[in-house]
């Protein structure tokens, strides 16, 4: 094998590769990624036996075709670190990879691409075209209210669904609800699949952000995303998700509208003196006011008036400081609706313009 590309043509296939190997090393080649040349492109590969990642890209040259595998870690690092518009040479000579450029040379060790554990999906697949973009929007948008180590394990993903021209993506920790639609273009096969935690993080990094079209292959145990330059693939996570519909609270809702800005400074100078274990803060509203306030058990106390727009009736009510910066975080507003709908309900925010996300935070007991 032996090769040159410019740098700028292969690092962000090595980064996009090296985020999937497995780190821990329990089987030392996961670790690796497998660098194959094959019809003058390079396929960076890597899998954590969960979810496989190839990423393809143009090369300068190639005098020899041919695969094998490398660390991940120390290949991606170094090649981010050699100078834009650098010319990389690749050669594999005696079990070892000698990279060098203008003024760099390092020899690698590798492990034969024949140990390499390629994720075999022999299913029939289902196969629906989405934007890139929106897929990237839904992914970005819900997945930090997935649950990371919930006993409930369909709870440690995602829930897409797509039925009647609309994706959606759905998550929840059984505490905070996140829900994104989108809408797609032609019909497609209705799916209801839930993507595990790593792989919906992962992909929302992967995918661009422009329209471009890409292709979604579902099948019972495995989702497929395919790109001119990337084919990822991922087990998915075998269980009977919740019915989100009914999280969401009934009755006349109490709207209130702030400044996004305003609220998100006003959250975070309470939570230095909320609780740390609870996080917790307590809304008083009130006609035209939002009164903030957070305590500790070494007695300190934050409190805060916000002029907002809420005409309903007096109310309070408590919630996780982290859950509503997260919330906020994600919002592209200026400002923010809550909808409340009493003491002991949940809350629903969302941009007072837009239905297309979706939030739901249970109160707590302060």
């Amino acid at each position: 094998m032996k090769f040159t590309a410019e740098k700028s043509q292969i690092v962000d296939s090595l980064q996009n590769a090296a985020a999937v190997a497995e780190r821990r090393q329990t089987i030392p080649i996961l670790a690796n990624l497998r660098l194959k040349v094959i019809s003058g492109k390079l396929e960076v590969a890597a899998t954590d036996l969960e979810i496989q990642v190839k990423a393809y890209c143009e090369l300068l040259s190639v005098e020899e075709e041919g695969e094998t595998t490398v660390s991940a870690r120390k290949m991606s690092e170094l090649c981010r670190s050699l100078p834009d518009s650098e010319n990389v040479n690749f050669e594999l000579k005696d079990g070892k990879l000698t990279v060098s450029s203008k003024n760099f040379h390092g020899d690698f060790a590798t492990i034969s691409a024949d140990d390499f554990p390629e994720l075999e999906v022999n299913e029939d697949q289902t196969n629906t075209t989405v934007m890139s973009g929106a897929l990237k929007r839904i992914l970005t948008k819900t997945s930090f209210s997935m649950a990371s180590q919930d006993v409930r394990y369909y709870l440690n993903g995602l829930l897409l669904e797509h039925s009647s021209g609309e994706l959606k993506g759905v998550a929840t920790d059984g505490h905070r609800l996140a829900l994104s639609v989108s809408e797609t273009k032609g019909g497609g096969p209705e799916m209801r699949n839930i993507l595990p935690r790593k792989a919906a993080l992962e992909l929302a990094k992967l995918l661009s952000p422009d329209e471009t079209p890409i292709e979604m292959l579902v099948g019972p145990t495995y989702i497929g995303i395919k790109t001119d330059n990337l084919n990822f693939a991922s087990k998915l996570i075998d269980g009977k998700y919740p019915d989100y519909e009914k999280v969401f609270p009934s009755g006349e809702p109490l709207p209130m509208v702030v400044g996004k800005e305003t609220l998100q400074s006003a959250l975070s100078r309470a939570s230095v003196l909320s609780n740390e274990k609870y996080r917790g803060v307590r809304f008083e509203l009130s006609k035209g006011a939002l009164k903030l306030t957070a305590n500790n058990p070494e007695q300190e106390s934050a409190e805060e008036v916000l002029e907002v727009d809420y005409n309903g009736s007096d109310l309070e009510v408590g919630f996780n400081i982290g859950y509503l910066i997260d919330v906020l975080s994600s919002l592209e507003e200026e400002s923010v609706m809550f909808e409340f709908y009493g003491e002991d309900s949940s809350c629903v925010i969302k941009e007072p313009s837009s239905e297309n996300e979706v939030y739901v935070i249970m109160p707590m007991r302060l």
